[in-house]
């Protein structure tokens, strides 16, 4: 797979993973963008090449910075880490802040248990 290849497939998943916070299905997703629900399939599988503007107007959909569309992964992740994270992404996305600090209160008590 090309190095630009793979960033479309990147793009695509992290589309998806804020598709899925927000609990929209890709036909809600592409009634916002006015596009067809397979195009958003396609774009979220990373088989076709969108615009900047394509890739802004998804992030207003999904109210976030387009910046957070293109992030890559951290080094060092493997290919199962990944996966994992994306799956906590998913559910920590639909939170609340008050939600999101008491999550964050167990995780660190969690942490130094473990450590203990």
């Amino acid at each position: 797979m090309s190095k630009l290849a793979n960033i479309y497939l990147e793009v695509g998943k992290r589309i998806r993973l804020h598709r899925k916070a927000n609990n929209y299905t890709q036909e809600d997703l592409g009634e916002m963008l006015q596009i067809d629900q397979s195009y958003v399939g396609r774009i979220e599988r990373g088989e076709i090449n969108i615009t900047l503007d394509t890739l802004n107007k998804i992030a207003d959909a999904l109210q976030i910075n387009p910046a957070e569309l293109l992030e890559s992964s951290k080094k060092g992740q493997n290919r199962e880490q990944s996966e994992i994270l994306t799956k906590i992404d998913t559910i920590l996305y639909s939170l609340k802040s008050s939600e999101l600090q008491i999550v964050l209160r167990l995780l660190k008590d969690i942490v130094s248990f473990k450590r203990v």
